[in-house]
């Protein structure tokens, strides 16, 4: 009722105010900053600083944590601290221990000068006095070396932990264009995409979120392009963050959209780098995370959530049928069912009459109304896809081949079920795996659910009424500053053209006019020079 209430009831506009992309303020702090005090300084007394680092560490009840405790040649002690596992141990045998051991007694000054520049043979080092940062470096994977008399650490990045190698998209599968998807580690990830972005204005700008994972990441765009209040924005929003436990870009998501509980996603994940590198072309700004194997694009918008990486790659003709397949695709999956359900229930007279005849033969002898009919075979397929997700690959396609074909034709046999049900679900289930994002998938799942329940009530009239409300709740949403419905407030915008269908290559002048970005410009009127006649000609 409160729901319905809001809907036909006019309500005064809130107090706070949304964030515009235009006129949003710079951050004045940031949360995490805030409560982090750092106090603790490395002391010149190796002893004081060995009796930090143990109990800190709870060595030796902590089994992974190394310090390995060294003599120098004039007799001076040093020690060096990582993690088994995080690191690599030939780059700190050979690079560092080997370094020391040859070092020759000098005083405290000329030392530090010499093994900073000199004697470690590692090509990322630096000094560090604050023992948070250098427990935020060592807990990443780097490890730390402390000297008597020296009244600061050497950390040097030695990180070497397993992770997967790069591997062909398994979600946003093309068959033309780059064949890479992002991995776990981070560096791997940013490395990718100025693979492709190869200049010195892309900005790899450092954050890092949880207050006891601390997952690091980078937060990428162009700063010749960006607007710099979407860039502002988007890392208040994510300095803002104040949780334990952050692992991956989804979960960042949650946390920086507008609208947690609206069903369409309002900022798109991505597994290829491809796809970021163009978002960041156009203006975009994007978040890699160490350890998700996903970038995190910002913002998005409605149009932008049903195109795919193919797009870009195929010829005009085939991109837009390619996409207009997929439009139809989606309608299918979210109106067929209800369609179906309120053509037979209510309005059988725009029925042909033999088709009506086959329609009420078929379900002669079925016991359900037909709305416990749609509701039982479209949970059913929901639950042999989830199975099929769940099992692993071998068992999984066999059984969506047992549950599709040996349960449907069983049903039908047992008249639990008419076959144009199984016909409208499985036209349903094909039209719901053409959508290109996979929490989109999700929306128009739900979706289906609630646009089959008002056609049961109220037939076409329901299902209008869905689609206006609906309509009107995503033309009044906005995600970071952008309208969700852009650019299609401007008919007649190229933007608007681009959003729909496949503009040719020679024509894609400009950039999204709603990003707002510096250089709206993406290439000049006339991009094929070879068609520009000389003079002389």
């Amino acid at each position: 009722m409160n729901v319905i209430k809001k809907l036909f009831t006019y309500s005064p506009p809130p107090q706070s105010e949304p964030f515009v992309l235009t006129r949003e303020p710079e951050p004045e702090y940031d949360v995490r900053k805030e409560k982090r005090v750092q106090n603790d300084y490395v002391s010149d007394n190796i002893e004081k600083n060995l009796a930090y680092i143990k109990k800190r560490y709870n060595v030796p009840l902590n089994n992974d944590f190394v310090i390995r405790e060294i003599k120098l040649d004039n007799g001076t002690g040093a020690f060096v601290i990582f993690f088994d596992g995080m690191v690599e141990s030939e780059y700190i045998n050979n690079n560092i221990i080997k370094s020391l051991l040859e070092l020759a007694g000098q005083d405290h000054g000329e030392f530090t000068e010499n093994l900073y520049k000199s004697f470690t043979t590692h090509s990322q080092a630096m000094t560090e006095k604050n023992m948070d940062n250098i427990v935020d470096e060592v807990n990443f994977g780097s490890c730390a070396l402390f000297v008597n008399g020296v009244d600061c650490a050497f950390i040097f990045d030695v990180r070497g932990w397993e992770h997967r190698s790069i591997d062909k998209p398994e979600n946003e599968q093309s068959i033309y264009g780059p064949q890479e998807a992002f991995a776990e580690m981070m560096r791997t990830n940013t490395a990718l995409v100025r693979k492709i972005v190869k200049t010195e204005k892309l900005i790899a700008q450092k954050v890092e979120i949880g207050n006891v994972s601390k997952t690091r990441g980078v937060m990428l765009y162009i700063s010749d392009i960006a607007n710099e209040k979407l860039v502002k924005e988007a890392k208040r929003r994510i300095d803002s963050i104040c949780t334990d436990y952050i692992i991956s870009v989804e979960q960042v998501q949650m946390f920086v959209e507008d609208k947690t509980m609206l069903l369409t996603p309002q900022t798109l994940s991505t597994e290829r780098p491809d796809l970021a590198a163009r978002a960041l072309i156009e203006g975009r700004v994007v978040l890699i995370l160490n350890g998700s194997p996903r970038a995190l694009i910002m913002p998005s918008n409605a149009f932008e959530l049903t195109h795919t990486a193919s797009d870009e790659y195929l010829k005009v003709p085939f991109a837009t049928m390619s996409r207009f397949i997929r439009l139809f695709g989606i309608f299918l999956s979210v109106l067929l069912p209800a369609l179906y359900l309120a053509i037979t229930l209510y309005h059988q007279e725009i029925i042909p009459t033999y088709l009506l005849y086959s329609i009420s033969a078929s379900r002669e002898n079925v016991p359900f109304p037909t709305i416990v009919e749609l509701l039982l075979m479209d949970v059913s397929f929901e639950l042999i896809r989830e199975a099929g997700i769940r099992m692993p690959s071998p068992i999984g396609s066999t059984l969506g081949i047992v549950g599709g074909l040996i349960l449907g034709q069983a049903a039908v046999s047992a008249k639990i079920v008419s076959p144009i049900m199984i016909i409208i679900i499985a036209i349903t289930g094909i039209g719901s795996f053409s959508t290109a994002d996979y929490s989109l998938g999700w929306a128009y799942r739900i979706l289906r659910l609630w646009f089959i329940l008002l056609a049961s009530g109220f037939g076409f009239f329901g299902i209008a009424v869905g689609i206006v409300l609906y309509s009107l709740y995503l033309g009044k949403m906005k995600t970071f500053g952008v309208p969700f419905l852009s650019p299609s407030l401007k008919f007649r915008s190229k933007s608007m053209v681009s959003a729909i269908m496949i503009n040719n290559i020679e024509r894609r002048e400009k950039r999204p006019g709603f990003l707002k970005t510096k250089r709206p410009d993406a290439e000049p009127e006339i991009s094929r020079r070879w068609q520009i006649k000389n003079k002389e000609d």
